[in-house]
């Protein structure tokens, strides 16, 4: 029975001109078992990963774990074994297991058994893990006793700070913030509403994402395309409490939805990592920018997060994307971008308006020209503008939505005009 996809034929095309010839590619599928003639099996794929994590689509997931570092095949657990260990420099973590559905039980089954690797790893300790690394399953087949501690195993790819790696892999396994990777193929029509299916457990502060990674044969090699075919955001995490330091998961209720800091909704991991290190610059920050951020939902302004910043991201209704700030993990909030942005449109004069108006709620805050009047910024004391100025209290954030909501009409009032 064929396979059913989302896709049409994968296409090769030797050029565009007339006469060039187009081929369709053969499409290798995963077996349960691997054979002479077919070896492609779940075992394989689960190499395959480790020898090219980059397969994984990470960054349209969780940028923060945009540098995975493999660790382990066959990870040892009290209900089995889980297939991949990927680990990042910053100590997240990845659980990824590898399986083939070809019908709707299975699908459940291997959600179901991902989900408890996460809840059991995450009564463990720094030591537990690493010893149960110990015993994993080595992936080329070299000495087993050979010593493969996590922080070797992690820093080979790059220098890395010890202590800081160590707590932060501990406080992860604590919390159960790990990302989940079902990775396969063959994943037939329907896989998309599994996300449902999760809401009968409950979790902790993970991101599960199925993952389909397509095998062609072409001339001289492979051609591997990977897709996320789901993920899930905002899990009914049912009631997490701490008992004896140790976390204790009771089943979900009816009642409000659990809020990250500041009475605000934490969506991802990503999400998380930005505002810890964010706090670490200025304590108490969060609630602040949670409130600035609500703000901004009126006006079609979201967030979006990656491994180091924030962009404050207004997408009208026209197609454009307009930066209206990117914030650092330090806090320093940048407008160099948005510059670019209006200088390209023809509205540099508006981009100007708004940056006037923002320095103009700090005091000492100026209007800093860059080379060109495409890099200009909102600097204070010599450097830019942090978040922390912006959000000093309730009179600056209003003002800053204001000048958002100003941009906005300015913007959309020239574009009706078509300036």
């Amino acid at each position: 029975m064929a396979i059913q996809t989302q896709f049409g034929h994968t296409i090769f095309l030797d050029g565009f001109e007339a006469g060039s010839a187009a081929e369709k590619l053969n499409r290798l599928h995963f077996l349960k078992n691997a054979s002479e003639t077919a070896p492609y099996d779940e075992a394989w794929l689960q190499r395959l990963i480790m020898r090219h994590p980059s397969l994984l689509p990470v960054d349209q997931i969780e940028p923060a774990f945009n540098t995975l570092v493999p660790v382990c095949i066959e990870l040892p657990m009290r209900s089995g074994s889980l297939d991949n260990l990927l680990v990042t420099p910053a100590g997240d973590l990845a659980l990824v297991e590898c399986k083939l559905w070809r019908n709707p039980d299975a699908r459940r089954e291997v959600i179901a058994q991902i989900i408890d690797y996460a809840k059991e790893m995450s009564t463990w300790t720094y030591k537990t893990l690493q010893e149960a690394i110990r015993r994993a399953k080595p992936l080329d087949g070299s000495d087993e006793k050979a010593p493969r501690k996590l922080y070797e195993l992690v820093s080979a790819k790059g220098e890395i700070d010890e202590a800081s790696f160590h707590d932060t892999v501990s406080r992860n396994l604590r919390r159960g913030r790990f990302l989940l990777l079902i990775v396969g193929d063959g994943i037939r029509e329907g896989a998309e509403a599994m996300a449902e299916f999760l809401q009968q457990h409950a979790g902790f502060h993970f991101t599960l994402a199925f993952v389909e990674i397509a095998l062609f044969e072409t001339r001289g090699g492979y051609i591997a395309q990977p897709r996320v075919l789901a993920r899930t955001t905002n899990i009914d995490r049912g009631i997490v409490t701490l008992e004896e330091g140790r976390i204790v998961i009771k089943p979900p209720t009816t009642g409000p939805a659990p809020v990250g800091n500041g009475g605000r909704r934490t969506t991802t991991i990503t999400q998380e990592r930005y505002l810890e290190q964010l706090k670490k610059e200025y304590p108490g920050i969060s609630q602040k920018l949670n409130a600035f951020l609500d703000d901004l939902t009126e006006y079609n302004v979201s967030p979006e997060f990656g491994t180091d910043s924030m962009i404050l991201r207004w997408r009208p209704d026209d197609g454009k994307n307009w930066n209206l700030a990117t914030i650092s993990t330090q806090g320093l909030v940048f407008m160099d971008y948005l510059s670019w942005q209006a200088w390209s449109a023809g509205l540099l004069e508006l981009d100007k308006q708004y940056l006037k108006k923002l320095a103009d709620l700090v005091p000492g805050a100026v209007v800093k020209k860059g080379k060109g009047e495409t890099a200009w910024s909102v600097a204070h004391s010599g450097r830019s503008v942090t978040v922390n100025a912006l959000l000093a209290d309730d009179f600056r954030k209003d003002g800053w939505v204001r000048a958002i909501a100003d941009f906005q009409r300015a913007v959309m009032g020239r574009t009706e005009k078509g300036e």
